[in-house]
C-alpha cells in the first residue's frame, strides 16, 4: 500500500510543470573578463536545471547560448560590451522555479591570463606582460611569483581583485621585488581598496621585477581566486577635489602615484551621492576608481596657513561643503561658519566614505573657543556631530586624524547641513551572516509571496506607504501602511493564474501620508558577500533595485483566515492557517508568522505536519498592544522533491482592543486538608452577551476549581478551592484568571488578575500535655554573700528567650 501511495506521490510531482523551485548559484567563473571580449562562463551550483537568462543590474553584459549541462552545471557565452564600465557587475540567474542569489562578475580593461604552475618561489615565476589580469588561486601555505621588464623610469603598478571577488574570506597580500629580492613596495589592506591591496612603483634601473601575491596569513584555500592587474597604469589612492556639483566640469588632482599628481578634467554625471573616477594616463585606465561625492552644495577649499582659529577657512552660508588635505603629521584644519538660534544642523566629514586613509576626528566650539562638541566614528569610520545651535554667532570646525597621521592623499569632504525630514526603506536581514536570505521576490502562478519592509524616519513622524515603479506582468501588490508608531510592515505580490513566467528588476519607494511635508524615499538592499561572525562585513554590495519573477506553480496555497474577534491586551488569540494542497502533495509546511504588530508575541515558526491541512497558530498580546486594525500574514516555507518553495497567504486584519473586562483576586488563606474560596471583583468595560467563563490559572499542585460562569451584570465571582492533605505549603503569587467571552460564534480570551496568592498553612492542633516536674526546694541563703546584683530589662528578655 504504501508503495503504491509512493508511486502516486511521484506521479503527480512529476506532471508538475515545475523544472526546480529556488535555484542556487555558488559560483560563476571565470571571475571577470576584459571589455569588449566574449568569454564562456560556467555557474555553478544547484537546482540550475532550466536557467533561462540573467539579470543584470549594470549595463554591457548579455548572456547568450545558455546551455545547461545538468542541475549543478550551467554554461553560457558572456558578451562584454567595449564600453561596459569598469569593475564590479552584479546579476542573479533565474529559471522558471525561481532567482538564485546575487553574484558579481568583474569587468576589467586587460586581457586575462591564467596563472601557470610551478610560480612558488622568486626563481620560478611566470612570465606575463605588462598590462594584463592574472586568473590565480591563493592555495595553502601559497606564494605566486610573476615577473615582467622593466625600463627606468617606467611605472609598475599592481592591483589585487580578492576579498571583492565575494567568494570567502581571502585577505590578499602583493609586493614588488627588484631584481636583487629588496622589497619595493608592499600592501595588505588598502583604505582605497578597502580590504584589497596596490602596490606602485618608478623602476629605479633596467630589469625583471617580482610581483608576489599571497594570502596574508598564508592560510589560502582552493577557493582564494584572485585577479592581480599588473601593468604601466596610474594608480592613485586620491583624488582632489574630493566633490563637486552635478553637471559641473572640474580639474582633478589625481594623487599618490609615483610619479606625482594627475591631472584630469571630468564632469560631473551623477545627480548626487558618489561617482567614480578613473585616472587615464598614455590611454590606459587604472583598473579601479578613485571616489569623489556628487551635491548641489556651495563648497570651499581649504587655504593654508590655517594653524589658529583667526586663519581658518571661512565656508559659504549653510548648507556648504568644506574640502581639504591633512597634509602632514598632526595637521589640523579649521573652518569658519555662521549659524542662527535653533538651527537643527547635522555636520559630518566624509574620509573612510570615499576611501581616503584618514580616521577623521571632528571638533566644534564657538567663537570664544568653548568646546560644543566632538565625535570620532558616528556609526561607521566617519564623524557625525549632530547639533542644535544655541545662539547666533560665528562657529569654529576642527578636523584632525585620530592619530595625528597626515599625507598628500589624507583628503576628506566636511558638510554641514540641516536636518531635513527623511525617509528611506530596506529588506531586513533574516538570518546572521545571510543576509541574502530572501531578498528577491518569487512568486509562483495564482499564489502569492510576502516580504517585510523596514523603513527608516528623520526628523518626521508619519504614516508611510509603499510605491512600486514597475511590477512584472500579471503580478499585484497589496502592502499595509506603516503606521507611525512602527518601523516595519508587511506586502503581499500575487500573481494572476497566467501571469507569464518571467523576471526582471524593479524599483520601490515609500512616500508619507497625512498633512505636511510630502516626502518621498528609496527602497534599497544591501548584500553582505563576505561576513564574519562579530566581525561584520568585509565585502558588500548596495542595491536600488529588487528582483522579482514569477515561477511556475506551486504545489500549495496557504490561506489565513481573518480573525472573527479581536484580541485583546494581554490575551491570546488562535489563527487558523490552512494549506491547499495539490493532490498527492503531502509533505509538512513551516509556517512563519512574518511580522507582528506592536505588543503581539508569537513562535517564530509553527508546522502544518505530513499529510494534514491547517494549524492554529497561537499568539499573545502583552499589556502595552498597541490597539487597533493591522494587517498581518503568514509566509510558508515548503520542502518539494526539486527544492524548496515559498508562498504566503492573503494581508488579513487583526483587532487589537482593550480588554472587555478587568478582575483583581482577593487573598485566600487555609491549611493543607481544608477547602476554602478565592473572590475576585469584576468590572466591565465593554459589555458582552451571553455567559462568560472564569477559571483560575497557577494553583498550586492539589488544588482544583471548577470553572464558573458569569455574566456583564456580575460583579463579584467566588471560586471553590479543593485543598489536598499534601498541597504544598507557603505563599502561591501566580495565581491569575483566564476568561474566554463568547462573541461572533467565536471566543476571546482574557488574562486578568495576575498576581493573585493563594497561603496554604500546616494544619494546626493543640500541643501535647507536658508533665511537670517537681519544683526543687529552695537553696539555703548564706548571709554573708553579697545580694545579687539586679537584671537589667534587655538581661531578663534575654534569659527568657534562651529557656527551652
Amino acid at each position: 500500500m504504501k508503495r503504491r501511495a509512493s508511486i502516486a506521490l511521484l506521479a503527480a510531482l512529476a506532471a508538475l510543470p515545475l523544472q526546480a523551485f529556488t535555484p542556487d548559484l555558488d559560483l560563476v567563473y571565470p571571475r571577470g573578463g576584459q571589455r569588449g571580449t566574449e568569454v564562456q562562463v560556467v555557474f555553478s551550483g544547484d537546482r540550475l536545471d532550466g536557467i533561462q537568462e540573467a539579470l543584470f543590474y549594470e549595463s554591457g553584459l548579455t548572456l547568450e547560448a545558455i546551455e545547461v549541462k545538468d542541475s549543478k552545471r550551467v554554461t553560457a557565452k558572456l558578451r562584454i560590451a567595449a564600453d561596459a564600465p569598469l569593475g564590479e557587475h552584479r546579476l542573479r540567474l533565474r529559471s522558471p522555479g525561481g532567482l538564485t542569489d546575487l553574484k558579481t562578475f568583474w569587468v576589467g580593461p586587460f586581457p586575462v591570463v591564467e596563472e601557470t604552475d610551478p610560480n612558488d618561489t622568486f626563481d620560478k615565476p611566470q612570465r606575463v606582460d605588462l598590462n594584463v589580469t592574472v586568473a590565480g588561486v591563493s592555495k595553502n601555505e601559497d606564494e605566486d611569483y610573476y615577473v615582467c621588464s622593466l625600463k627606468k623610469g617606467q611605472r609598475l603598478s599592481v592591483e589585487v581583485e580578492a576579498m571583492r571577488l565575494g567568494r570567502l574570506m581571502y585577505d590578499a597580500y602583493v609586493a614588488i621585488l627588484d631584481p636583487k629580492r629588496f622589497e619595493l613596495a608592499a600592501c595588505d589592506d588598502a583604505p582605497l581598496l578597502r580590504n584589497d591591496a596596490f602596490a606602485t612603483i618608478i623602476a629605479p634601473e633596467d630589469g625583471d621585477y617580482r610581483i608576489l601575491v599571497r594570502e596574508a596569513a598564508y592560510e589560502g584555500s582552493d577557493q582564494c581566486n584572485y585577479r592581480l592587474h599588473i601593468g604601466t597604469f596610474a594608480r592613485p589612492s586620491a583624488v582632489f577635489p574630493p566633490g563637486g556639483k552635478p553637471g559641473e566640469t572640474l580639474n582633478f588632482q589625481f594623487l599618490g602615484d609615483p610619479a606625482g599628481p594627475i591631472s584630469q578634467s571630468s564632469t560631473l554625471q551623477a545627480t548626487s551621492g558618489p561617482e567614480p573616477l578613473f585616472a587615464q594616463v598614455d590611454g590606459v585606465s587604472s583598473p579601479s576608481p578613485n571616489r569623489v561625492d556628487v551635491s548641489p552644495l556651495e563648497h570651499a577649499e581649504e587655504s593654508e596657513p590655517n594653524d589658529d582659529d583667526k586663519q581658518a577657512t571661512t565656508l559659504p552660508p549653510i548648507p556648504c561643503a568644506g574640502q581639504g588635505i591633512l597634509g602632514k603629521k598632526d595637521d589640523l584644519d579649521r573652518y569658519r561658519f555662521q549659524a542662527k538660534k535653533g538651527e537643527n544642523l547635522t555636520l559630518k566629514v566624509m574620509g573612510r566614505a570615499l576611501r581616503s586613509p584618514i580616521d577623521a576626528v571632528l571638533r566644534l566650539k564657538n567663537q570664544a573657543g568653548n568646546f560644543l562638541a566632538e565625535n570620532d566614528d558616528q556609526g561607521g569610520p566617519d564623524p557625525v556631530i549632530q547639533w542644535t545651535c544655541p545662539e547666533d554667532g560665528e562657529y569654529i570646525a576642527n578636523i584632525r586624524d585620530k592619530l595625528g597621521n597626515g599625507g598628500p592623499d589624507f583628503v576628506y569632504r566636511f558638510e554641514i547641513l540641516r536636518r531635513e525630514a527623511a525617509i528611506a526603506a530596506t529588506l531586513p536581514v533574516v538570518e546572521r551572516n545571510l543576509s541574502q536570505k530572501w531578498k528577491s521576490f518569487p512568486v509562483p502562478r495564482g499564489n502569492r509571496y510576502a516580504a517585510i519592509i523596514n523603513v527608516t524616519r528623520e526628523n518626521i513622524g508619519c504614516d508611510i506607504a509603499l510605491d512600486a515603479t514597475s511590477l512584472p506582468a500579471g503580478v499585484t501588490m497589496n502592502a499595509a501602511n506603516a503606521a507611525r508608531s512602527v518601523n516595519a510592515f508587511p506586502v503581499v505580490f500575487e500573481a494572476a493564474a497566467d501571469a507569464p513566467v518571467a523576471g526582471g528588476l524593479h524599483e520601490f519607494s515609500i512616500r508619507s501620508l497625512g498633512e505636511g511635508q510630502a516626502v518621498k524615499g528609496p527602497l534599497t538592499d544591501i548584500i553582505h558577500h563576505v561576513e564574519v561572525n562579530n566581525q561584520g562585513p568585509y565585502h558588500s554590495t548596495s542595491l536600488d533595485k529588487i528582483a522579482m519573477a514569477v515561477t511556475e506553480e506551486a504545489p500549495l496555497r496557504i490561506e489565513l483566515d481573518t480573525p472573527a474577534v479581536p484580541i485583546v491586551k494581554n490575551g491570546i488569540a488562535q489563527l487558523k492557517v490552512r494549506a491547499i494542497r495539490q493532490e498527492g502533495y503531502n509533505d509538512a509546511i513551516t509556517v512563519r508568522f512574518l511580522w507582528s504588530p506592536p505588543g503581539i508575541g508569537a513562535p517564530v515558526t509553527m508546522q502544518i505536519p505530513a499529510g494534514q491541512s491547517e494549524v492554529n497558530y497561537e499568539i499573545n498580546a502583552n499589556g502595552d498592544s498597541a490597539v487597533g486594525e493591522w494587517k498581518i500574514c503568514m509566509l510558508a516555507e515548503a520542502p518539494t522533491p526539486k527544492g524548496p518553495v515559498l508562498v504566503s497567504s492573503q494581508l488579513v486584519p487583526l483587532k487589537i482592543a482593550e480588554p472587555y473586562l478587568s478582575m483583581t483576586l482577593s487573598l485566600a488563606a487555609t491549611e493543607q486538608g481544608k477547602p476554602t474560596v478565592m473572590s475576585g471583583k469584576v468590572e466591565v468595560q465593554h459589555e458582552f452577551a451571553g455567559n462568560a467563563t472564569a477559571e483560575l490559572v497557577g494553583l498550586p499542585a492539589g488544588v482544583t476549581t471548577p470553572p464558573v460562569q458569569f455574566n456583564k451584570d456580575q460583579t463579584e465571582l467566588s471560586f471553590p478551592l479543593t485543598v489536598a492533605a499534601d498541597a504544598p505549603v507557603g505563599k502561591h503569587n501566580n495565581v491569575f484568571c483566564r476568561i474566554t467571552i463568547p462573541e461572533n460564534n467565536s471566543t476571546i480570551l482574557h488574562q486578568v488578575a495576575q498576581g493573585g496568592t493563594l497561603r496554604i498553612d500546616k494544619p494546626t492542633t493543640p500541643p501535647p500535655a507536658v508533665a511537670q516536674a517537681a519544683p526543687e526546694p529552695p537553696k539555703p541563703v548564706d548571709p554573708a554573700a553579697p545580694a545579687p546584683k539586679p537584671l537589667s530589662r534587655l538581661e531578663q528578655l534575654r534569659q527568657q528567650t534562651a529557656k527551652p
